[in-house]
Protein backbone atom coordinates (compact mmCIF):
# COMPACT_ATOMS: atom_id res chain seq x y z
CA UNK A 1 0.00 0.00 0.00
CA UNK A 2 1.22 3.79 -0.83
CA UNK A 3 1.71 6.57 1.88
CA UNK A 4 -0.93 7.70 -0.09
CA UNK A 5 -3.63 5.09 0.18
CA UNK A 6 -2.64 4.67 3.74
CA UNK A 7 -3.36 8.32 4.64
CA UNK A 8 -6.80 8.17 2.45
CA UNK A 9 -7.91 5.04 4.71
CA UNK A 10 -6.48 6.46 7.58
CA UNK A 11 -8.41 9.91 6.83
CA UNK A 12 -11.94 7.64 5.68
CA UNK A 13 -11.15 6.08 9.30
CA UNK A 14 -11.54 9.31 10.81
CA UNK A 15 -14.84 10.40 8.99
CA UNK A 16 -16.45 7.43 9.90
CA UNK A 17 -15.11 7.60 13.75
CA UNK A 18 -16.53 11.58 13.84
CA UNK A 19 -19.76 10.48 12.20
CA UNK A 20 -20.44 7.47 14.29
CA UNK A 21 -19.13 9.60 17.57
CA UNK A 22 -22.23 12.26 16.49
CA UNK A 23 -24.84 9.31 16.15
CA UNK A 24 -23.59 8.30 19.38
CA UNK A 25 -23.64 11.15 21.06
CA UNK A 26 -27.37 12.13 19.82
CA UNK A 27 -28.95 8.38 20.85
CA UNK A 28 -27.35 9.24 24.40
CA UNK A 29 -28.86 12.85 24.58
CA UNK A 30 -31.94 11.42 23.55
CA UNK A 31 -32.10 8.10 25.12
CA UNK A 32 -35.13 9.21 27.47
CA UNK A 33 -37.32 10.14 23.98
CA UNK A 34 -39.88 7.33 23.57
CA UNK A 35 -40.04 7.89 20.10
CA UNK A 36 -36.12 7.70 19.60
CA UNK A 37 -35.37 5.02 17.63
CA UNK A 38 -31.14 3.90 17.94
CA UNK A 39 -29.71 5.42 14.82
CA UNK A 40 -26.49 3.86 13.11
CA UNK A 41 -24.72 5.07 9.82
CA UNK A 42 -22.84 2.64 7.71
CA UNK A 43 -20.14 3.87 4.76
CA UNK A 44 -19.29 2.52 1.68
CA UNK A 45 -15.58 2.89 0.52
CA UNK A 46 -13.57 2.27 -2.71
CA UNK A 47 -10.49 0.56 -3.38
CA UNK A 48 -8.52 4.13 -2.58
CA UNK A 49 -10.34 4.44 0.79
CA UNK A 50 -12.36 7.17 0.07
CA UNK A 51 -16.09 7.14 1.10
CA UNK A 52 -18.65 6.55 -1.95
CA UNK A 53 -21.79 6.89 0.62
CA UNK A 54 -23.14 6.76 3.90
CA UNK A 55 -26.54 5.31 4.33
CA UNK A 56 -27.76 6.00 7.54
CA UNK A 57 -30.55 3.82 9.68
CA UNK A 58 -33.01 3.39 12.11
CA UNK A 59 -33.08 0.31 14.78
CA UNK A 60 -37.26 -0.17 13.12
CA UNK A 61 -38.99 -3.59 13.98
CA UNK A 62 -41.32 -3.29 11.31
CA UNK A 63 -43.83 -5.76 12.51
CA UNK A 64 -43.57 -5.48 16.22
CA UNK A 65 -44.22 -1.48 15.70
CA UNK A 66 -47.57 -2.68 13.77
CA UNK A 67 -48.32 -4.84 16.84
CA UNK A 68 -47.67 -1.80 18.68
CA UNK A 69 -49.76 0.45 17.26
CA UNK A 70 -52.51 -1.79 17.21
CA UNK A 71 -52.47 -2.71 20.70
CA UNK A 72 -52.63 1.41 21.30
CA UNK A 73 -55.93 1.64 19.36
CA UNK A 74 -57.19 -1.53 21.45
CA UNK A 75 -56.30 0.47 24.71
CA UNK A 76 -57.00 4.05 23.49
CA UNK A 77 -60.92 2.56 23.01
CA UNK A 78 -60.66 0.52 26.13
CA UNK A 79 -59.62 3.63 28.36
CA UNK A 80 -62.03 5.53 26.88
CA UNK A 81 -65.00 2.98 27.52
CA UNK A 82 -63.68 2.44 31.06
CA UNK A 83 -63.99 6.29 31.24
CA UNK A 84 -67.40 6.61 30.95
CA UNK A 85 -68.79 4.14 32.16
CA UNK A 86 -66.83 4.90 35.55
CA UNK A 87 -68.76 8.05 35.71
CA UNK A 88 -71.84 6.16 34.56
CA UNK A 89 -71.32 4.36 37.72
CA UNK A 90 -70.54 7.98 39.31
CA UNK A 91 -73.89 9.27 38.71
CA UNK A 92 -75.49 6.17 39.90
CA UNK A 93 -73.92 7.64 43.00
CA UNK A 94 -73.43 4.23 44.71
CA UNK A 95 -73.25 4.59 48.36
CA UNK A 96 -72.06 1.39 50.70
CA UNK A 97 -72.36 -0.86 47.86
CA UNK A 98 -76.20 0.30 47.11
CA UNK A 99 -77.20 2.34 44.47
CA UNK A 100 -79.53 5.72 45.70
CA UNK A 101 -82.27 4.99 43.06
CA UNK A 102 -82.31 1.50 44.88
CA UNK A 103 -82.03 2.70 47.85
CA UNK A 104 -84.69 5.23 47.84
CA UNK A 105 -86.73 2.51 45.93
CA UNK A 106 -86.52 0.56 49.17
CA UNK A 107 -87.37 3.71 51.46
CA UNK A 108 -90.06 4.00 49.65
CA UNK A 109 -91.98 0.33 49.56
CA UNK A 110 -91.01 0.23 53.44
CA UNK A 111 -92.80 3.78 53.90
CA UNK A 112 -95.71 2.55 51.85
CA UNK A 113 -95.77 -0.74 54.51
CA UNK A 114 -95.40 0.94 57.55
CA UNK A 115 -98.26 3.66 56.49
CA UNK A 116 -100.64 0.18 55.98
CA UNK A 117 -99.84 -0.75 60.03
CA UNK A 118 -101.49 2.69 60.96
CA UNK A 119 -103.58 4.37 58.37
CA UNK A 120 -104.27 7.26 60.50
CA UNK A 121 -100.42 7.98 61.08
CA UNK A 122 -98.99 11.77 60.15
CA UNK A 123 -96.69 11.18 60.13
CA UNK A 124 -96.06 7.93 58.18
CA UNK A 125 -98.68 9.73 55.78
CA UNK A 126 -95.49 12.48 55.91
CA UNK A 127 -92.34 10.03 55.49
CA UNK A 128 -94.34 8.10 52.42
CA UNK A 129 -94.86 11.43 50.30
CA UNK A 130 -91.21 12.67 51.25
CA UNK A 131 -89.84 8.46 50.18
CA UNK A 132 -91.68 9.04 46.63
CA UNK A 133 -90.70 12.37 46.18
CA UNK A 134 -86.97 11.00 47.12
CA UNK A 135 -87.52 8.03 44.18
CA UNK A 136 -89.14 9.67 41.90
CA UNK A 137 -86.41 12.58 41.42
CA UNK A 138 -83.97 10.34 41.65
CA UNK A 139 -84.89 9.18 38.48
CA UNK A 140 -85.28 12.64 37.08
CA UNK A 141 -81.83 13.28 38.32
CA UNK A 142 -80.20 10.22 36.61
CA UNK A 143 -82.09 11.17 33.59
CA UNK A 144 -80.67 14.28 33.29
CA UNK A 145 -77.61 12.90 33.89
CA UNK A 146 -77.55 9.92 30.95
CA UNK A 147 -78.39 13.14 29.13
CA UNK A 148 -75.49 15.17 30.20
CA UNK A 149 -73.33 12.26 29.51
CA UNK A 150 -74.68 11.24 25.97
CA UNK A 151 -73.52 15.52 25.49
CA UNK A 152 -69.60 14.87 27.38
CA UNK A 153 -69.70 11.90 24.72
CA UNK A 154 -70.13 14.00 21.49
CA UNK A 155 -68.40 16.73 22.67
CA UNK A 156 -65.61 14.68 22.79
CA UNK A 157 -66.53 13.02 19.52
CA UNK A 158 -66.28 16.56 18.08
CA UNK A 159 -62.80 17.68 19.83
CA UNK A 160 -61.37 14.32 19.42
CA UNK A 161 -62.00 14.62 15.59
CA UNK A 162 -59.73 17.88 15.69
CA UNK A 163 -57.26 16.44 16.94
CA UNK A 164 -56.99 13.12 14.54
CA UNK A 165 -57.13 16.28 11.51
CA UNK A 166 -54.68 17.48 13.18
CA UNK A 167 -52.60 14.72 13.50
CA UNK A 168 -53.07 13.85 10.16
CA UNK A 169 -51.86 17.23 8.96
CA UNK A 170 -48.57 16.56 10.69
CA UNK A 171 -47.70 13.33 9.65
CA UNK A 172 -48.94 14.76 6.13
CA UNK A 173 -46.16 17.50 6.37
CA UNK A 174 -43.13 15.51 7.94
CA UNK A 175 -43.59 13.24 4.55
CA UNK A 176 -43.06 16.46 2.84
CA UNK A 177 -40.37 17.26 4.78
CA UNK A 178 -38.76 13.33 4.64
CA UNK A 179 -38.99 13.74 1.11
CA UNK A 180 -36.23 16.50 0.66
CA UNK A 181 -34.15 15.71 4.01
CA UNK A 182 -33.65 11.82 2.37
CA UNK A 183 -30.43 13.55 1.16
CA UNK A 184 -29.44 14.90 4.26
CA UNK A 185 -28.30 11.87 6.77
CA UNK A 186 -29.74 11.78 10.31
CA UNK A 187 -32.35 14.67 9.95
CA UNK A 188 -34.02 12.20 7.87
CA UNK A 189 -34.33 9.95 11.09
CA UNK A 190 -35.32 12.21 13.66
CA UNK A 191 -38.42 13.70 11.70
CA UNK A 192 -39.13 9.99 10.60
CA UNK A 193 -39.20 8.98 14.82
CA UNK A 194 -41.27 11.99 15.65
CA UNK A 195 -43.70 11.11 12.86
CA UNK A 196 -43.62 7.42 14.36
CA UNK A 197 -44.55 9.08 17.80
CA UNK A 198 -47.32 10.89 15.62
CA UNK A 199 -48.84 7.72 14.20
CA UNK A 200 -48.62 6.17 17.85
CA UNK A 201 -50.75 8.73 19.28
CA UNK A 202 -53.12 8.21 15.78
CA UNK A 203 -53.68 5.25 16.82
CA UNK A 204 -55.10 5.88 20.23
CA UNK A 205 -58.07 7.35 18.32
CA UNK A 206 -58.38 4.76 15.56
CA UNK A 207 -56.56 1.83 14.57
CA UNK A 208 -54.49 2.61 11.02
CA UNK A 209 -52.69 0.51 8.44
CA UNK A 210 -49.31 1.87 8.01
CA UNK A 211 -47.37 1.09 4.41
CA UNK A 212 -43.49 3.03 4.14
CA UNK A 213 -42.90 4.34 0.41
CA UNK A 214 -39.40 4.50 -1.75
CA UNK A 215 -39.42 8.30 -0.51
CA UNK A 216 -39.05 8.36 2.71
CA UNK A 217 -43.00 9.03 3.04
CA UNK A 218 -45.24 6.86 4.93
CA UNK A 219 -48.86 6.38 3.63
CA UNK A 220 -51.95 5.62 6.49
CA UNK A 221 -54.78 3.53 5.78
CA UNK A 222 -57.62 2.30 8.25
CA UNK A 223 -58.13 -1.30 8.29
CA UNK A 224 -60.97 -2.09 5.45
CA UNK A 225 -58.39 0.24 3.43
CA UNK A 226 -59.61 3.98 3.28
CA UNK A 227 -56.69 6.29 3.14
CA UNK A 228 -56.20 8.77 5.71
CA UNK A 229 -52.85 10.01 4.39
CA UNK A 230 -51.13 9.61 1.39
CA UNK A 231 -50.89 12.17 -1.50
CA UNK A 232 -52.16 14.30 0.68
CA UNK A 233 -54.13 14.04 4.24
CA UNK A 234 -57.83 13.36 4.51
CA UNK A 235 -60.45 15.38 6.70
CA UNK A 236 -62.80 13.73 9.09
CA UNK A 237 -65.81 15.77 10.03
CA UNK A 238 -68.52 14.59 13.04
CA UNK A 239 -72.08 15.51 11.90
CA UNK A 240 -73.59 14.79 15.42
CA UNK A 241 -74.41 11.54 14.26
CA UNK A 242 -71.64 9.97 12.05
CA UNK A 243 -68.15 10.32 11.63
CA UNK A 244 -67.43 11.37 8.02
CA UNK A 245 -63.89 11.17 5.80
CA UNK A 246 -63.49 13.52 2.73
CA UNK A 247 -60.71 13.26 0.26
CA UNK A 248 -60.53 15.86 -2.44
CA UNK A 249 -64.80 15.81 -3.02
CA UNK A 250 -65.61 12.59 -2.28
CA UNK A 251 -67.13 12.08 1.32
CA UNK A 252 -67.95 8.69 2.67
CA UNK A 253 -69.51 8.03 6.25
CA UNK A 254 -66.96 6.04 7.78
CA UNK A 255 -68.37 4.55 11.30
CA UNK A 256 -68.31 1.01 10.18
CA UNK A 257 -64.45 1.50 9.52
CA UNK A 258 -63.83 2.39 13.09
CA UNK A 259 -63.61 -0.55 15.08
CA UNK A 260 -61.72 0.55 18.18
CA UNK A 261 -59.55 3.61 19.66
CA UNK A 262 -61.33 6.05 21.75
CA UNK A 263 -63.26 7.18 18.39
CA UNK A 264 -64.67 3.69 17.52
CA UNK A 265 -65.69 3.06 21.67
CA UNK A 266 -67.21 7.00 21.51
CA UNK A 267 -69.14 5.92 18.17
CA UNK A 268 -70.26 2.44 20.13
CA UNK A 269 -71.10 3.80 23.19
CA UNK A 270 -73.46 6.96 21.55
CA UNK A 271 -74.79 4.61 18.81
CA UNK A 272 -78.94 4.25 18.45
CA UNK A 273 -80.26 1.59 16.42
CA UNK A 274 -83.83 3.16 17.33
CA UNK A 275 -83.71 6.26 15.15
CA UNK A 276 -82.49 4.57 11.84
CA UNK A 277 -84.49 3.51 9.04
CA UNK A 278 -85.44 0.69 9.62
CA UNK A 279 -84.96 0.90 14.00
CA UNK A 280 -82.54 -1.90 14.51
CA UNK A 281 -82.49 -3.96 17.73
CA UNK A 282 -79.98 -2.80 20.79
CA UNK A 283 -76.73 -4.31 20.85
CA UNK A 284 -76.03 -7.28 23.07
CA UNK A 285 -72.50 -5.80 23.72
CA UNK A 286 -72.93 -4.34 27.04
CA UNK A 287 -71.48 -0.99 26.59
CA UNK A 288 -72.75 -0.16 23.00
CA UNK A 289 -75.69 2.23 22.70
CA UNK A 290 -75.52 2.79 26.60
CA UNK A 291 -77.41 6.22 26.38
CA UNK A 292 -80.24 4.48 23.80
CA UNK A 293 -80.64 1.94 26.50
CA UNK A 294 -80.65 3.91 29.86
CA UNK A 295 -83.48 6.12 28.12
CA UNK A 296 -85.42 3.42 27.86
CA UNK A 297 -84.93 1.30 31.25
CA UNK A 298 -85.31 4.28 32.67
CA UNK A 299 -88.97 5.15 31.13
CA UNK A 300 -90.12 1.94 31.03
CA UNK A 301 -89.45 1.88 35.08
CA UNK A 302 -90.81 5.31 35.57
CA UNK A 303 -93.73 4.35 33.41
CA UNK A 304 -94.20 0.90 36.03
CA UNK A 305 -95.17 3.42 38.43
CA UNK A 306 -97.35 5.48 36.47
CA UNK A 307 -98.74 3.08 33.56
CA UNK A 308 -101.78 0.87 33.74
CA UNK A 309 -102.08 -2.52 34.60
CA UNK A 310 -100.39 -4.68 31.36
CA UNK A 311 -102.46 -7.71 30.24
CA UNK A 312 -102.02 -10.71 32.37
CA UNK A 313 -100.60 -9.83 35.21
CA UNK A 314 -100.91 -7.86 38.85
CA UNK A 315 -102.41 -4.57 39.28
CA UNK A 316 -100.05 -1.44 38.53
CA UNK A 317 -99.40 0.70 41.40
CA UNK A 318 -101.22 3.25 39.74
CA UNK A 319 -103.73 1.39 39.07
CA UNK A 320 -103.97 0.35 42.54
CA UNK A 321 -104.09 3.33 43.97
CA UNK A 322 -106.50 4.83 41.18
CA UNK A 323 -109.20 2.31 41.42
CA UNK A 324 -109.46 2.19 45.60
CA UNK A 325 -112.82 3.42 46.70
CA UNK A 326 -114.54 5.30 48.36
CA UNK A 327 -111.95 8.38 48.59
CA UNK A 328 -112.58 10.23 51.87
CA UNK A 329 -112.86 14.26 52.17
CA UNK A 330 -109.43 15.36 52.18
CA UNK A 331 -108.16 12.80 50.55
CA UNK A 332 -106.34 12.66 46.87
CA UNK A 333 -108.67 10.62 44.60
CA UNK A 334 -106.31 9.45 41.73
CA UNK A 335 -102.66 9.88 40.25
CA UNK A 336 -100.30 9.24 43.19
CA UNK A 337 -97.28 10.16 40.95
CA UNK A 338 -98.20 12.10 37.93
CA UNK A 339 -96.35 12.04 34.64
CA UNK A 340 -95.70 9.19 31.63
CA UNK A 341 -92.03 9.24 31.57
CA UNK A 342 -88.38 9.36 33.04
CA UNK A 343 -88.37 13.91 32.80
CA UNK A 344 -92.32 13.85 34.47
CA UNK A 345 -92.41 11.39 37.11
CA UNK A 346 -93.08 13.05 40.13
CA UNK A 347 -95.38 12.65 43.30
CA UNK A 348 -98.82 14.81 43.11
CA UNK A 349 -98.33 18.31 44.19
CA UNK A 350 -100.84 18.36 46.64
CA UNK A 351 -99.55 15.12 48.38
CA UNK A 352 -96.52 17.38 48.37
CA UNK A 353 -97.83 20.45 49.99
CA UNK A 354 -100.31 19.01 52.06
CA UNK A 355 -103.16 20.26 50.89
CA UNK A 356 -104.57 16.41 49.97
CA UNK A 357 -103.54 12.72 52.25
CA UNK A 358 -102.97 9.44 50.82
CA UNK A 359 -106.17 8.05 50.15
CA UNK A 360 -106.92 5.19 53.00
CA UNK A 361 -108.19 2.71 50.61
CA UNK A 362 -105.56 2.50 48.54
CA UNK A 363 -102.95 1.62 50.90
CA UNK A 364 -103.26 -2.13 51.23
CA UNK A 365 -103.29 -2.27 47.23
CA UNK A 366 -100.42 -0.31 46.87
CA UNK A 367 -98.36 -2.78 49.24
CA UNK A 368 -100.19 -5.97 47.28
CA UNK A 369 -98.94 -4.16 43.93
CA UNK A 370 -95.37 -3.38 44.98
CA UNK A 371 -95.09 -6.72 46.39
CA UNK A 372 -96.76 -8.60 43.37
CA UNK A 373 -94.35 -10.84 40.86
CA UNK A 374 -95.55 -12.07 37.82
CA UNK A 375 -94.98 -8.33 36.14
CA UNK A 376 -92.79 -8.02 33.04
CA UNK A 377 -90.55 -5.07 31.62
CA UNK A 378 -88.59 -4.74 28.28
CA UNK A 379 -86.86 -1.99 27.65
CA UNK A 380 -83.47 -1.74 25.01
CA UNK A 381 -80.75 -3.87 26.51
CA UNK A 382 -82.91 -5.13 29.27
CA UNK A 383 -85.77 -7.52 29.34
CA UNK A 384 -87.35 -9.06 32.57
CA UNK A 385 -90.75 -11.99 32.91
CA UNK A 386 -91.93 -12.94 36.16
CA UNK A 387 -90.18 -10.11 38.43
CA UNK A 388 -90.99 -7.25 40.66
CA UNK A 389 -90.82 -3.26 41.63
CA UNK A 390 -87.58 -3.84 43.16
CA UNK A 391 -86.53 -6.51 41.19
CA UNK A 392 -86.79 -3.92 38.05
CA UNK A 393 -84.28 -1.42 39.41
CA UNK A 394 -81.89 -3.63 40.79
CA UNK A 395 -81.61 -4.85 37.06
CA UNK A 396 -81.40 -1.51 35.64
CA UNK A 397 -78.07 -0.61 38.40
CA UNK A 398 -76.85 -3.89 38.62
CA UNK A 399 -76.47 -4.39 34.76
CA UNK A 400 -73.88 -1.24 34.89
CA UNK A 401 -72.41 -1.59 37.45
CA UNK A 402 -71.29 -5.16 35.63
CA UNK A 403 -70.86 -3.59 32.60
CA UNK A 404 -68.42 -1.06 34.64
CA UNK A 405 -66.58 -3.59 36.07
CA UNK A 406 -66.19 -5.48 33.06
CA UNK A 407 -65.03 -2.20 31.14
CA UNK A 408 -62.79 -1.51 33.79
CA UNK A 409 -61.58 -5.38 34.06
CA UNK A 410 -60.63 -4.53 30.21
CA UNK A 411 -58.65 -1.54 30.42
CA UNK A 412 -56.30 -2.78 32.58
CA UNK A 413 -55.76 -6.05 30.44
CA UNK A 414 -55.55 -4.43 27.46
CA UNK A 415 -53.05 -1.39 28.93
CA UNK A 416 -51.21 -3.67 30.49
CA UNK A 417 -50.47 -6.08 27.14
CA UNK A 418 -49.61 -2.72 25.35
CA UNK A 419 -47.27 -1.23 28.27
CA UNK A 420 -45.24 -4.58 28.19
CA UNK A 421 -45.54 -4.69 24.00
CA UNK A 422 -44.47 -1.16 24.07
CA UNK A 423 -41.57 -2.21 26.05
CA UNK A 424 -40.51 -5.06 23.98
CA UNK A 425 -40.45 -2.74 21.10
CA UNK A 426 -38.36 0.32 23.23
CA UNK A 427 -35.95 -2.66 24.26
CA UNK A 428 -35.70 -3.76 20.87
CA UNK A 429 -35.49 -0.38 18.79
CA UNK A 430 -34.67 2.02 21.21
CA UNK A 431 -31.50 3.72 22.70
CA UNK A 432 -29.72 1.26 24.94
CA UNK A 433 -27.01 3.26 27.15
CA UNK A 434 -24.70 0.46 27.72
CA UNK A 435 -24.65 -0.28 24.02
CA UNK A 436 -23.91 3.22 23.05
CA UNK A 437 -21.14 3.35 26.05
CA UNK A 438 -19.41 0.34 23.99
CA UNK A 439 -19.87 1.44 20.56
CA UNK A 440 -17.76 4.59 22.02
CA UNK A 441 -15.06 2.45 23.71
CA UNK A 442 -15.05 0.78 20.06
CA UNK A 443 -14.66 4.28 18.15
CA UNK A 444 -12.00 5.28 20.31
CA UNK A 445 -10.06 2.33 19.62
CA UNK A 446 -10.84 2.73 15.55
CA UNK A 447 -10.25 6.42 16.13
CA UNK A 448 -6.60 5.94 17.71
CA UNK A 449 -5.51 3.27 14.65
CA UNK A 450 -6.35 5.85 12.30
CA UNK A 451 -4.66 8.15 13.86
CA UNK A 452 -1.33 5.97 14.45
CA UNK A 453 -1.61 5.46 10.47
CA UNK A 454 -1.47 8.80 9.95
CA UNK A 455 1.35 9.52 12.69
CA UNK A 456 3.69 6.28 10.78
CA UNK A 457 3.04 8.14 7.39
CA UNK A 458 3.39 11.58 8.64
CA UNK A 459 6.81 9.90 10.05
CA UNK A 460 7.91 8.09 6.57
CA UNK A 461 6.99 11.63 4.90
CA UNK A 462 9.64 13.45 6.98
CA UNK A 463 12.45 10.55 6.56
CA UNK A 464 11.54 10.76 2.77
CA UNK A 465 12.55 14.80 2.61
CA UNK A 466 15.37 14.31 4.47
CA UNK A 467 16.50 11.63 2.44
CA UNK A 468 15.68 13.86 -0.34
CA UNK A 469 17.49 16.72 1.12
Amino acid sequence: MSLFAALNSATAGLRTVQANVKLVSDNIAQANDPNRTRHTAQQSVDNSGQVISTTYRREVDTALLAQVQDLMSRDGGSETTATYMQQLGDMLRTTNGTPLLNDYADKFQAAVKTLATSPENETAQYQLVQAADNFSREIRRVSEGVEKLGRDMKQDLGSSVDKVNDLLKQINQINNDSVSLQSQGSAANSVADKRDGLIRELSTYLNVRQVDRPDGRVALFTPSGLALVDAKPATLSYDGGNINLQVGNQVTTIDNHLTSGKLGALLTMTKDGSTSEPPTAPSGDPTAEIIRKLRSQLDEFANAFTGATKPGEPTSFADAYDDASPAAAGEQANQFFTGNDRFSIAVNAKLLDSTAKVKGTAINGMVSALNSAGRSFNADGLAMKDTTYSAMGSAITGTWMAAAKTANNTRDSDKASMQLLTERYQSQTGVNIDEEIAQLQQLQTSYQASARVMQVANAMFDALEAVVR
